[in-house]
């Protein structure tokens, strides 16, 4: 059903893919709603503050995709700087979250505009990556556990916080260059679970014209760089593998990104693998934040004595906010 072709990108991202064209997983379109010709809007309008757990199109979370991605809601309180991620068990009795200055360093020491939050208090211990994006048009975040054996509970959401998302004109393709951050869950036989942090630069091609009805989305996450539980870059791992999200609809009733396949690629073979969504967001559809959940073998560090990549079972739940 998957046809495979060569993903155009500029000229630094292929170099940090150490020479290779990433390639992008094109997916049979399924179509959802009549294409509108729109204008330029100038309506900054504000999303309406919604209910806990709300399933309406300015929030997008990860529960389709795995049962155990239980959050349902996210506030980030710029005053305050706390975050609040609803519905995840034994992260304390005000889901409250701050953020951890030393974690934040270490991703930001790496080229990653994304903040790393951890709970307050509760029996379990949660880590996640958060970002809002400059213009406060959209917000995406991801957490998880070290509690459990296995991957345990999780979440992740992009938000759409100003704005419509409608993009201005439907005769046009659009690239969207951004940021993306994520929260990996290791199930290591020998240590027990960890967590480790990624960060990477993803491109997000747009074109609202073709197909006819549905539009296509796809794109690619590179320059990927991984960090460990105490926020270390690994850097051994730098660019051990590439994201290639493939091609998606476009559900132009409310700008939204409909799931798609998510895949890893590790020298060439199939790593991890999963789905990703999005909106786009802001008056003019300035933005697109998404989200991406994996499951699979990925690297986590490098066998001493061969040199090879290290592959466990990895979880990765993370989220992208790119502009146009």
């Amino acid at each position: 059903m998957y046809r495979i072709f060569l993903a155009l990108a500029a000229a630094s991202v292929l170099s940090a893919c150490e020479g290779a064209a990433p390639t992008v997983e094109q997916g049979v379109g399924i179509g959802t709603g009549t294409q509108p010709l729109t204008e330029e809007e100038s309506q900054d309008d504000i999303a309406p503050e919604t209910p806990l757990g709300d399933r309406s199109p300015v929030n997008v979370y990860g529960d389709e995709a795995d049962a155990d991605l239980t959050m349902n809601d996210m506030k980030f309180d710029p005053a305050t700087g706390e975050l609040v991620l609803n519905n995840l068990p034994f992260d304390g009795d005000d889901n409250l979250y701050t953020r951890d200055a030393a974690l934040s360093s270490g991703l930001q020491a790496g080229g990653s505009s994304f903040d790393v939050y951890t709970n307050v208090d509760g029996r379990a211990s949660y880590y996640a990556v958060f970002r809002r994006s400059d213009s406060g048009y959209s917000q995406v975040g991801a957490a998880a556990t070290d509690r459990y054996l296995g991957f345990g509970f999780g979440g992740v959401s992009a938000q759409r916080l100003r704005g419509n998302g409608r993009l201005p004109n439907a005769n046009q393709a659009y690239l969207f260059t951004g940021e993306y951050a994520a929260v990996r869950t290791v199930d290591d036989p020998t240590t027990g679970t960890q967590v480790q942090y990624v960060a990477g630069t993803v491109e997000i091609d747009v074109d609202i014209q073709d197909f006819d009805v549905s539009g296509a989305v796809e794109g690619v996450i590179v320059d990927r760089r991984f960090f460990d539980e105490n926020g270390v870059r690994i850097a051994s791992l730098d660019n051990a593998d590439f994201v290639s999200l493939a091609t998606a609809d476009i559900d132009f009733s409310d700008w939204t990104i409909m799931s798609s396949q998510a895949t890893s690629v590790v020298r060439g073979e199939t790593g991890a693998s999963g789905t990703w969504e999005g909106l786009f967001t802001g008056p003019n559809g300035e933005e697109v934040a998404g989200i991406v959940v994996m499951e699979g073998e990925g690297p986590v560090g490098i066998d001493p004595a061969t040199g090879d990549y290290i592959l466990l079972d990895v979880r990765e739940t993370g989220g992208f906010i790119a502009t146009r």
